[in-house]
C-alpha cells in the first residue's frame, strides 16, 4: 500500500488548513497509509545559516527536521496545505524550507542524504482575502521547494475568502473531486 504523508503548514492544527487536510484523509484512509503532521506542533529550530550540513552533510542541530524528512522518505506522496499569512508561506513552513538545506540539491555535498526518487507532491494554499494572486505566490513557494528536493510537483489547489474552518464546507466537494482526480 502507497504511503501520503500530508502537512498542515499552519501554526494551527484546528482551523481551516487542518479542516481541508481532513477532508483529503477521510478520502484516501482507506487505499493509502496516511501519516499527517501539523508544523505548529513540531520543534522545528531556525537554520543558523552555518553552512556545516555542506561539509558534513547533517545539521548541526537535532529536532523533529529529522523526524519529518524521515517520514517524507517513507512517502510516495506529499499534500502540503498553507495558508497566507501576510501573502506569504508561515514562518514556520519557512524555517523548514530553510532546515532542508542538507537534503536539497542547493547543498553542493555530491553525498549529501536525498529522499528517495519518485516522490510527488500536491499543494494547497488558502487565504481569507480574494487576490489569487497570494495563493498562487504561496503554491509557487511549494513547487520551489519541490524542485530543490527532486520532487515532482504534480498540482496545486488553492482557496480565496477563507475566514474559518466552517468555509471549507463549501468547498468540499471541490477538495473530494480532486482526491479523485489525485489518488485513483
Amino acid at each position: 500500500m502507497k504511503r501520503i504523508l500530508l502537512l498542515n503548514a499552519s501554526a494551527k492544527n484546528n482551523g481551516a488548513t487542518e479542516e481541508i487536510l481532513s477532508i483529503i484523509k477521510k478520502e484516501i484512509c482507506d487505499s493509502y497509509i496516511v501519516d499527517s503532521f501539523c508544523l505548529g506542533d513540531l520543534n522545528i529550530s531556525y537554520c543558523k545559516g552555518c553552512k556545516s550540513c555542506y561539509k558534513t552533510c547533517k545539521c548541526t542541530q537535532n529536532d523533529d527536521v529529522d523526524v519529518l524528512i524521515s517520514a517524507m522518505d517513507s512517502a510516495d506522496i506529499f499534500v502540503i496545505c498553507a495558508p497566507s499569512y501576510w501573502g506569504d508561506v508561515p514562518g514556520q513552513f519557512k524555517v523548514f524550507i530553510d532546515r532542508c538545506t542538507v537534503y536539497s540539491n542547493t547543498n553542493p555535498n555530491p553525498n549529501r542524504p536525498v529522499l528517495q526518487s519518485g516522490k510527488k507532491c500536491y499543494g494547497i494554499a488558502l487565504r481569507t482575502g480574494l487576490r489569487a494572486m497570494e495563493c498562487e505566490h504561496i503554491i509557487e513557494c511549494i513547487h520551489h521547494w519541490c524542485g530543490h528536493m527532486e520532487v515532482e510537483m504534480a498540482d496545486s489547489l488553492y482557496f480565496c475568502g477563507i475566514n474559518s474552518k466552517e468555509d471549507i464546507t463549501v468547498e468540499k466537494g471541490h477538495i473530494v473531486e480532486k482526491c479523485d482526480e489525485w489518488f485513483t
